[in-house]
């Protein structure tokens, strides 16, 4: 069994807890611990895998194209758009667990083995984020102001009350966090409700031009001051509601799977619209 294909969960202290594996691997462990076979050991990644990825191409590109793949194809077997797939292939989008997980069960690989590393991405991390109003802007386009207000049959958010929540998580929550970070010692971070902000705030009231504007200048301000964190600020800690542990880096990586999931949400929103 490779190590990559193994997860360990980890103590706080930083101890090993529990083993995740794929279940065919447990399943041949467990017919080696009863004398009846060994465990078999998973192919090797493909060479030419290996010499995309470290040219830069995203590991779910890398392993469609080595399928056969092409992104409509394998779209429609995750059941995601092209337009989605598309993001994730090009870093634009972290992707949900349950979607990368699809794709992983398409590609016949692990989560793990589909994850770009992010060690030298901040950048693009940044450049990400900073795109986000602009992106919330392009998917409200077709729909005019007054249906900013209607919700989906689920009862979930409002278009308006996205961008309302996209705002205040932004100027409440992730700029004050990193504010604080940046000033103080492993500061304790405060959660934030978003549905108790949304009522509170009568999200469904206000003005949607206003909003979407507001968000913006927070999002850039954020930005522009990410985009200036040396490495070492970058490194600096602080505790999500007084337990979790999370770097500056951590932070920025919350930021874009945030976005990712509403703009998840609002697509979905909008499908129902038109």
């Amino acid at each position: 069994m490779a190590k990559q294909d193994v997860t360990i969960l980890r103590h706080a202290d930083g101890t090993a807890q529990h083993a995740i594996l794929p279940w065919d691997e447990y399943q041949a462990l467990l017919r080696a611990a009863e004398g009846r076979g060994a465990p078999p050991f998973p192919p090797a990644i493909p060479g030419a895998v290996q010499q995309a990825t470290a040219q830069g191409t995203h590991p779910v590109r890398a392993w469609r194209e080595y399928r056969g793949l092409n992104q409509g194809h394998l779209a429609s077997i995750v059941g995601i758009s092209r337009a989605y797939l598309a993001q994730i292939e090009g870093g634009e989008r972290t992707g949900t667990l349950e979607v990368m997980a699809r794709i992983a069960r398409a590609l016949d690989r692990s989560i793990e083995d589909l994850m770009a590393l992010a060690s030298n991405d901040f950048a693009v991390i940044v450049a990400t984020l900073g795109a986000m109003p602009a992106k919330v802007k392009d998917l409200a386009s077709p729909i005019s102001e007054s249906r900013w207000r209607s919700r989906p049959a689920s009862g979930a958010f409002s278009l308006l009350e996205h961008v309302c929540h996209l705002r205040d998580i932004d100027h409440d929550g992730y700029r004050l966090r990193l504010q604080r970070m940046l000033a103080e010692e492993q500061p304790s971070l405060p959660d934030i409700d978003g549905d108790e902000l949304a009522k509170e705030r009568d999200y469904q009231s206000q003005d949607p031009t206003a909003a979407l504007a507001a968000f913006t200048a927070t999002r850039l301000e954020i930005v522009a001051r990410l985009a200036k964190l040396t490495a070492e600020e970058r490194r600096r800690t602080g505790f999500m509601a007084g337990a979790k542990e999370v770097t500056v880096e951590g932070l920025a990586e919350a930021m874009m799977a945030h976005d990712s999931a509403h703009l998840d949400e609002m697509a979905e929103l909008l499908s129902e619209a038109t």
